[in-house]
């Protein structure tokens, strides 16, 4: 969501997204399940919402459908992914079946919902893949999908979830959470989420209301507590905590948010930093400010202009969670940021920038911690010379170590950074379209999700049809990105879908080494054993899992040893490995033919800080292959006063 300056008028409503004054509390402190008080809490806000809804729907006229875009040669144009699929070199592979539904659930079998169908609001996904155990401490795996259930508009924030324990192929019933942003996982075991709205206290500070389950309850039990902001601006009412944390090596937890103050009135992206676990957080750097460039004239906006939503008390108005924030009358702001991790370390940022005849995708990077930021710069595509547009932008190191970049509006695509690293983007793709042939943001709000439920393997997750607004003037539905006119390519429903994705590993022939060992076909013997209650992930296992989670991991106090014994010789041609998450460390790789005679290391690694898997050559034929890992210091408590770790291993052969 964006929030527009006092003096804004109307957005335009391609640029709006779910607009909320923010989620409804639970009890400072309370425990809430998916299905239990939240339930009844969410339905009862919900009979409310569509009973009022209802009732101004019953009256209101289909809106007036635009002229159709005129053609925009200065801006991409992506192909559909069905068009490259087939092609070799592709990072995208293997989705021709893998689209479905997430909510309604079960599938509607009618192309058209009826018209209180349309009641059941689904939009502005976000979604998780949380590693957790399951029987018998076996690794497991959560993926947790959220979606707004109110219409985009300032109303009181409903929230539900579905939760997939295979990997994103089938979602069980939704229920209702109060969870809006997608959790991550912290090094001191917790789940973590923010709600989307911070709350003005002063002209330094706001609350945001924090989310967190323990790890032993994997989840499903949230308690909510309030996290203190603190800036040095003169601080305005308004904003959005928008995107994904991320937590770095040393603990700190970084939010990004956009913010406006008295000096600009204008908004701005941020990153907030917490170094207490969630309870304060200090503005640790400006981003992007505003950009004092007058916008180009002379082109119509993306579709005709609706009001914006009305303001809460001691707020600024605010457009929806689709909505987009309007840039100030002398130039451009930043608002919607995604920053991740790269695996060099450094972080980078794609922001959404409004105050074109578009919204369009800009990019930067941090090499300290998101202290300070490189000048902004466009994100372009390789081989394309054309601007690229784009909303909610979201980021996601794989383990593989591909980066890759998840947007919308128009469509919703995907694209991707072979060397982790953000610098150059391949294969743009549009994943999904629900277009009408009338204008070109109808359809899809282009808010998407991604996580990855995979070493080489992502879902993405994004609605059908945008959520409809509530008219200023007379309180209708404001049906003006999703109408009820029946051309919709996939229908006029409110639905949440995914598609999965297999991204394209380093080599052919990778081993699936935890398999194997299901099978009887791989030995492990390992030092690497240590284990602790609240860390149900590590143990040998954990290297195999296909997950970098940093406790997802084969842990040894001191120097570890862990070897595996094929069950014949393969003749290798790679090796995948990340040590200790975030932190400096060594290792030394041998392979033998009989287990017993070793020679020297074939790879020798030092100091190396791993973000995420990394390959080296090792063109041997072997049966058995030893990894011996060096220990490091500055532990946590829990292990010891020196630790060494395996996060995981890869092996590929021809």
């Amino acid at each position: 969501m964006v929030h527009l300056p006092p003096r804004w008028k109307a957005p335009r409503t391609d640029d709006l997204r779910p607009g909320n004054t923010g989620l409804q509390p639970v009890s400072h402190l309370e425990s809430v399940r998916f299905g239990d008080r939240g339930r009844q809490a969410r339905s009862n806000a919900v009979a409310m919402t569509r009973a009022v809804v209802v009732a101004v729907s019953a009256a209101a006229v289909a809106p007036a459908v635009p002229a159709a875009a005129p053609a925009e040669s200065d801006y991409c144009v992506l192909p559909d992914h069905s068009q490259q699929s087939a092609q070799t070199g592709a990072y995208l592979i293997d989705t021709a079946s893998s689209l479905d539904w997430i909510h309604p659930n079960p599938p509607p079998l009618m192309r058209e919902p009826s018209a209180s169908e349309r009641l059941d609001f689904a939009g502005f996904p976000n979604v998780s893949a949380l590693d957790v155990a399951g029987p018998h401490g076996a690794p497991a795996q959560k993926v947790i999908t959220t979606f707004t259930t109110n219409v985009d508009q300032v109303v009181t924030l409903t929230n539900e979830a579905a939760v997939s324990t295979d990997g994103g192929l089938r979602f069980g019933p939704s229920s209702a959470t109060p969870l809006r942003e997608a959790p991550i996982q912290l090094l001191d075991g917790r789940f973590f989420a923010t709600e989307y709205y911070p709350r003005r206290t002063g002209p330094h500070t706001a609350t945001l209301g924090i989310l967190t389950s323990s790890a032993l309850h994997d989840g499903e039990s949230w308690v909510r507590s309030e996290a203190v902001l603190r800036t040095p601006g003169d601080l305005l009412p308004g904003g959005a905590a928008h995107g994904v944390p991320i937590q770095l090596a040393d603990g700190t937890i970084l939010v990004t948010v956009y913010a406006r103050y008295s000096d600009t009135g204008a908004y701005q992206a941020e990153v907030y930093a917490s170094r207490d676990g969630g309870r304060t957080f200090d503005r640790r750097g400006v981003i992007a400010p505003p950009e004092p460039a007058p916008p180009p004239s002379g082109s119509p906006p993306d579709s005709p202009p609706s009001s914006p939503p009305a303001p809460v008390p001691g707020s600024a108005p605010s457009p929806a969670p689709g909505a987009g924030a309007v840039a100030p009358a002398t130039g451009f702001v930043y608002n919607e940021a995604s920053i991740a991790q790269t695996v060099d370390g450094s972080l980078l940022a794609v922001l959404r920038r409004d105050g074109g005849r578009f919204s369009t995708l800009h990019q930067t990077r941090s090499a300290d911690g998101g202290r300070t930021w490189a000048p902004v710069r466009e994100l372009r595509f390789s081989g394309l010379d054309c601007v690229v547009r784009g909303v909610a932008p979201k980021l996601l190191l794989t383990p593989g170590g591909l980066l890759v970049l998840s947007a919308g509006r128009p469509d919703n695509w995907l694209a991707v950074s072979p060397d982790g690293l953000g610098d150059e983007w391949r294969e743009p793709r549009v994943t999904y379209h629900n277009r009408d042939g009338i204008w070109g943001t109808h359809g899809s709000s282009g808010y998407t999700g991604i996580a990855a439920v995979g070493p080489h393997r992502l879902i993405q997750v994004f609605d059908n049809c945008k959520l409809p607004g509530v008219r200023d003037d007379d309180g209708l539905l404001n049906e003006t990105a999703c109408p009820a006119h029946g051309r919709f390519e996939n229908g006029g429903w409110y639905a949440i879908k995914r598609h999965l994705f297999t991204l394209t590993p380093p080599a052919s022939g990778r081993l699936d080494l935890a398999a194997m060992r299901r099978r009887g076909e791989l030995e492990v013997e390992t030092t690497m054993r240590w284990t602790a209650r609240d860390r149900r992930r590590t143990g040998p296992g954990g290297a195999l899992d296909g997950s970098t989670g940093y406790w997802s991991s084969a842990v040894a106090r001191g120097r570890g040893r862990y070897v595996l014994h094929l069950d014949r010789p393969h003749a290798l041609t790679l090796i995948g490995l990340s040590l200790r998450p975030g932190h400096a460390a060594s290792a030394r790789v041998y392979v033998s033919g009989n287990g017993r005679s070793w020679g020297e290391p074939i790879v020798t690694i030092t100091g190396r800080t791993d973000y995420a898997l990394r390959y080296d050559s090792l063109a041997r034929t072997a049966r058995h292959v030893k990894i011996v890992t060096e220990p490091s210091a500055a532990c946590e408590a829990e292990i010891g006063k020196s630790c060494s770790m395996l996060n995981e291993v890869e092996l590929y052969a021809s």
